[in-house]
This record gives structure tokens, sequence and C-alpha cells, in this order.
């Protein structure tokens, strides 16, 4: 690959959420302790609304997790499990949370909160929510389109790479072709070379033999 960006998967997505429920779960509980506490009864107040707001965003979390298991297809089956696992916590985490939220209305500690601050700090929070969901969303469809342009760039690397081997290829043949010609063309030489020869060996035998003949005859002739 070309480019060296690291690419945010679905399953890293899924991973941020989770840590993000993770987090909101743990911080939950530790509000609990100082609701349950003997602490300054404002701060005991200040953890009980702490609480209802994490478990909100909690909330969240793990619905995007779920959403994000539903994106992946079958891959996401793996996690399934997992989920089952958090919205069972998250379950126990309401009754948590509702549990403190009567303890603090027994103790007349909600009695000044107003409606009003819940309705816009609820506003703010989803709107929060859709921003993150809305740019996580924008983030992989960027992701997306940078792996996509990618492997079209590989591709059609590749498809020029096996265009040139195909050519060089014929290129190749059309060499092998020649040099086979050339071999068959000087076989045919030296063999025609080697009759000639071994005519011209022939006929020098044959013109050795007659003139010893001849030399032998005059030799009788002058003995006698």
């Amino acid at each position: 690959m070309r480019g060296s960006q690291p690419v945010v998967t679905i399953s890293e997505v899924f991973q941020s959420y989770e840590e993000d429920y993770k987090q909101l779960i743990q911080q939950l509980r530790s509000l609990a302790t100082v609701v349950e506490g003997t602490g300054p009864t404002q701060e005991r107040c200040n953890a009980g609304q702490e609480m209802v707001d994490a478990h909100e965003r909690a909330t969240q979390a793990f619905q995007q997790m779920e959403f994000e298991v539903k994106s992946m297809g079958s891959l996401g089956a793996a996690l399934v499990g997992k989920l089952k696992e958090y919205k069972q916590e998250l379950l126990a985490s309401r009754t948590l949370v509702r549990n403190v939220q009567a303890r603090l209305n027994r103790e007349g500690l909600l009695r000044g909160a107003s409606p009003d601050d819940k309705v816009q700090r609820d506003s703010a929070q989803r709107m929060r929510a859709g921003a993150r969901r809305l740019e996580d969303s924008r983030r992989t469809a960027l992701e997306a389109e940078s792996i996509g342009m990618d492997v079209m760039s590989e591709l059609t690397d590749q498809r020029d790479a096996l265009k040139r081997s195909k050519d060089h290829l014929h290129d190749v043949d059309g060499h092998l072709g020649t040099s086979k010609m050339f071999l068959s063309l000087m076989s045919r030489r030296i063999q025609t070379s080697q009759a000639m020869v071994w005519c011209l060996a022939i006929v020098l035998f044959i013109i050795l033999v007659f003139l010893i003949y001849l030399k032998l005859q005059k030799l009788m002739a002058f003995f006698r």
C-alpha cells in the first residue's frame, strides 16, 4: 500500500465505545460509594446527579456498541456474548441509580433540583452524542474512501504490471522464434558442409587410388 496512515476499522470503533462504557460504569460505582457515604450533603447530591448522567452516557455507549456489532455482520457474532454481559451490567447499574435516587429523595436532597436544568442537561448530552456519532461516521466514511482509493490505485498498478509482463512475454516469444529459425538454418548449413567434406574426401580417395594404380602399371611395364 502506498499510504502509511493508520486505519480505524469498525472493530476499533467498537473498542472505543467499549472503553467509554467501562469507564462510565466504573465512575458510576465510585459515585454510588460517595452517595452512600457520610460526606457533605452537597457532595452526595452532586454525586447522585452525576450518576444519572454517567448511566445515560453508558447507555448511549452501549447502544453504539450494538449498532457497530450489527454493522459488522457475521464478524460481530463473537461479540454478542459480551453485549449480553454488558446489558445485564447496565440493568444492574440502572437499579443502583434508582436506589440511590430513592435514598437521596428520602433524605430530602433532591427537592432543590430544577427540572429545567435536567432537561437542558439531557438535551446537551443528546446533542453531544449525536455530534459524536456523526463525527465517527464521517471519519469511517473518509477512511473507507481512502482505503478504496488505495485499493483502486494498487489494482491499476497491478494491471499495468501485468500488461507490461504480457508484452515482455510476447517479445521473448518472438525472440525465441527468431533464435529457433537461426539455429535450424545453422544446423542445415552444418549438415550440408559435412556432406560436402565427405564427398570431397571420397573423390580425393578415388583419385589417390587411381594414381597409385597408374604408378604400379608403369613400374610393371618398366620391369618387363
